[in-house]
């Protein structure tokens, strides 16, 4: 496991996914740092290829990684390298030829590492490419830097076009991964304690029991996981995840992509249906349930003990999924959106983790 330092840990907070190399262990050791959404980090974990990328327009110092997650539409990482114990890092890391890579999630949580061999050859060429670390850009994020990041982001991904960017000399480099050590994270709140596991073949559970840890600070007393509603004499479940304050409700779906069972072999295409589908599920689930949240119905906990709510303000319906790819004709599902919301008198919307954790 690796602790960011202050500085790493204010740019991962800014960030979506992005890669740092930087010094470990007070300077005697060095490692790699990904943070990227889960989907992505899976993938990694089934083992799905990684790529690290390099570019230099001028003096600035481009870096990323291509995360093979979907074959036809890879994860894509880009950013500045702009501090220079990271690029004394980089170039020291370049030259063992191994480091420790150590991935991230939304809510930048250590999940999970693996010890990282690179080619020699290509790691060779690369430092040579990359140059020396006094030569490179040191300081803030400027005007400047962001061109450059355009250029570098032009020439690693054909479909990016940014106004006056043109291609610059890039580098890439694949790397071997050893076999990951994932990480369990406790996540406490005043009553309750959930434990979480990336590799976690129960991936809908584990997608729920991370929604749980996101909002447990923000709802310490009245957030409620997989709460149960009576139905006439029969008990079934509400939502997989409730919420309320003074100010109103939340029904929660969770939708995971399933990374682990289904693999990471489906193209793009395929994997937008499948998401689709998911969503249709939930956006049916959720009027079915707040139907029955306006109609009065009483709602307990997991454990049995009933939950009073004020039901008078619309409820917010929220179908919270791993992931929301921008291909794909959503019109359908912005549609049966629209319709919920004029059936059930609430608010539908459709949220991707990334944007939940970041809030």
């Amino acid at each position: 496991m690796h602790i960011p330092s202050e500085r790493i840990r204010k740019e991962m907070i800014s960030e979506d996914g992005r890669v740092w190399y930087v010094p470990a262990n007070y300077g005697e050791e060095t490692a790699i740092l990904i943070k990227a959404p889960t989907p992505s980090l899976k993938a990694l974990i089934a083992g799905c290829s990684l790529q690290l990328t390099f570019g230099k327009a001028d003096k600035y110092l481009c870096i990323g990684a291509i995360i093979c997650d979907v074959p036809d539409a890879p994860l894509i990482l880009s950013s500045i390298q702009h501090n220079l114990e990271e690029h004394m890092a980089l170039l020291r890391i370049l030259k063992d030829g191994l480091s420790p890579i150590f991935l991230f999630n939304e809510m930048d949580v250590c999940v999970a590492w693996a010890n990282a061999t690179l080619a020699q050859v290509d790691a060779s060429k690369a430092s040579t490419f990359i140059g020396k670390a006094s030569a490179l850009y040191v300081g803030p994020f400027t005007a400047a830097t962001s061109h450059a990041l355009d250029c570098f982001e032009c020439s690693v991904d054909s479909i990016q076009n940014y106004p006056n960017a043109s291609k610059i000399p890039v580098q890439q480099l694949s790397v071997s991964i050893d076999s990951w050590c994932t990480i369990t994270s406790y996540f406490y709140s005043e009553s309750n304690v959930e434990s979480v596991t990336i590799s976690d073949l129960d991936e809908g559970r584990s997608f729920e029991k991370t929604i749980w840890a996101t909002l447990s600070s923000v709802f310490p007393n009245s957030l409620f996981e997989n709460p149960k509603i009576l139905n006439g004499e029969k008990i079934r479940e509400f939502t997989d995840v409730f919420a309320f304050y003074q100010y109103g409700s939340f029904l929660i779906e969770a939708k995971d992509l399933s990374v682990l069972s289904a693999g990471f072999q489906r193209i793009q295409s395929r994997r937008v249906s499948g998401i689709k589908k998911q969503v249709k599920k939930a956006i049916g689930q959720l009027v079915g349930a707040c139907k029955d949240f306006r109609d009065g119905k009483k709602i307990f906990s997991a454990d049995d003990v009933e939950i009073c709510v004020e039901r008078l303000k619309p409820p917010h319906c929220i179908i919270l999924i791993a992931e929301l790819p921008v291909a794909g004709d959503w019109e359908e599902i912005v549609m049966l959106l629209c319709n919920a919301m004029k059936e059930t008198k609430a608010f539908f919307i459709c949220l991707i983790y990334e944007n939940l954790s970041r809030s």
